[in-house]
C-alpha cells in the first residue's frame, strides 16, 4: 500500500510541474519587427525625423523606466525627436551600441502582442561642457496590431546622470570654501602630532571604521586606523621628524551634503637616525569628514620613491 502511494504522490508531482508550463507566444532572434527597431534607432542617433516618423504610430510615446515620478507622462513623438536632434547636433561621439555579447528578440505574444527588447550601451560627450555621458540602454519595443510600426518605447537610461549633465552647462555652487574651520583646527593637531610622534594623539578624531588611502597603494587597497598607527610606529623607529611645515594653508569645502573635505599641504623635514642624512618630502593630506565631525577617510600623496630611499640607508 506504501508503494502504491509513492506512486500516485509522483504521478501527482509530474502533473503538477507540467500543469505549471504554458506556453505563451514565440521569441525569434531574426524578425522584420527587429529591422525595423534598428532603422528607427539609427534615425534617433542621426537626428532624422522623416525616419522616426514613418516608423512610429501617431499616438507613439516613450518612457524611461527609470524615471521615478509619478507624474511623469512619458515622451511623444515630437520630444523624442527634439532629444535625438539635441544629442545629434550638441554632443561629440553620439553612439547607441549593442552590449557586448547581446542581440535584439522579436517575441510575439499571444496576448499582448509583438515586442522587440534590444540591449545597447548609450555614449555622448556634451559639447559645451565636455561631460560624458555613458548608460546601458535596454529598451522594450511594443508594435502595432500590424506589426509594422512603433507605437510604444520602453527604455532604461541612469537618470541621475541625465540630472548631472543637466547641471554640467550650468555655474552652480557646491558649499562653502573656508580658510579657517573647526575641521581645519582637527588637521593642524593632527600633523602636529605626527611631527611630534605622538601617535595616538595622530588618529584623536578619525571614527572608528576610517580608512586611510595612500597614493602609492594599488588602486582600491587602503588600511585601517590600526593598521596606519603599525605603519607610522615603524617608522619613526628609523626616521626622525624634525618638522613639518604649513605650506599656504588648509582649505576646508563644506560640501553640500553630509561631509565636508579638508586639504591641505605641508613639507616634511626628516633625518635618517643611522646616516644622520636630512631630506624632505612634499605631503599632500585629504581628509573627508562625516556628519560627527570625525575624519572618515584619509587620502595622503608623497614620493614613495624618495621615502624608499631614505629606508634603504637606514638598513644598510
Amino acid at each position: 500500500m506504501k508503494k502504491v502511494f509513492s506512486v500516485l504522490l509522483l504521478l501527482c508531482f509530474i502533473t503538477g510541474v507540467n500543469a505549471q508550463k504554458n506556453p505563451n507566444g514565440v521569441i525569434y532572434d531574426k524578425h522584420p519587427a527587429i529591422d525595423v527597431v534598428e532603422k528607427f534607432m539609427q534615425a534617433f542617433v542621426k537626428g532624422d525625423a522623416a525616419t522616426m516618423t514613418s516608423l512610429t504610430t501617431e499616438d507613439f510615446k516613450a518612457f524611461n523606466a527609470m524615471n521615478t515620478n509619478w507624474d511623469y507622462k512619458g515622451q511623444d513623438l515630437a520630444t523624442c525627436i527634439r532629444n535625438a536632434q539635441n544629442y545629434a547636433n550638441n554632443y561629440t561621439n553620439f553612439s547607441i551600441t549593442k552590449t557586448p555579447g547581446s542581440y535584439p528578440d522579436a517575441l510575439e505574444y499571444k496576448k499582448d502582442g509583438l515586442w522587440v527588447y534590444t540591449f545597447n550601451m548609450f555614449f555622448a560627450i556634451n559639447k559645451k561642457s565636455g561631460f560624458k555621458i555613458q548608460s546601458p540602454y535596454d529598451c522594450s519595443f511594443i508594435f502595432n496590431a500590424e506589426g509594422t510600426k512603433i507605437k510604444r518605447m520602453n527604455f532604461t537610461m541612469n537618470t541621475a546622470m541625465l540630472v548631472k549633465n543637466a547641471e554640467s552647462e550650468q555655474t552652480l555652487t557646491n558649499g562653502i570654501l573656508y580658510k579657517n574651520h573647526p575641521n581645519i583646527v582637527k588637521v593642524r593637531k593632527l600633523v602636529a602630532n605626527l611631527s611630534l610622534g605622538n601617535v595616538e594623539g595622530i588618529f584623536a578624531d578619525f571614527a572608528p571604521n576610517a580608512r586611510i588611502n595612500d597614493i602609492n597603494y594599488a588602486y582600491g587597497v587602503s588600511s585601517s586606523v590600526e593598521e596606519n598607527k603599525k605603519e607610522i610606529t615603524a617608522m619613526l623607529q628609523d626616521i626622525e621628524i624634525e618638522g613639518i611645515d604649513e605650506v599656504g594653508y588648509p582649505d576646508m569645502l563644506d560640501i553640500e551634503g553630509p561631509t565636508s573635505v579638508v586639504d591641505s599641504w605641508w613639507s616634511m623635514r626628516l633625518r635618517n637616525k643611522k646616516t644622520n642624512k636630512k631630506f624632505k618630502i612634499t605631503l599632500v593630506l585629504s581628509h573627508t569628514f562625516n556628519e560627527q565631525g570625525q575624519i572618515q577617510q584619509e587620502n595622503n600623496y608623497y614620493s614613495a620613491a624618495q621615502m624608499a630611499a631614505s629606508y634603504t640607508e637606514t638598513k644598510k
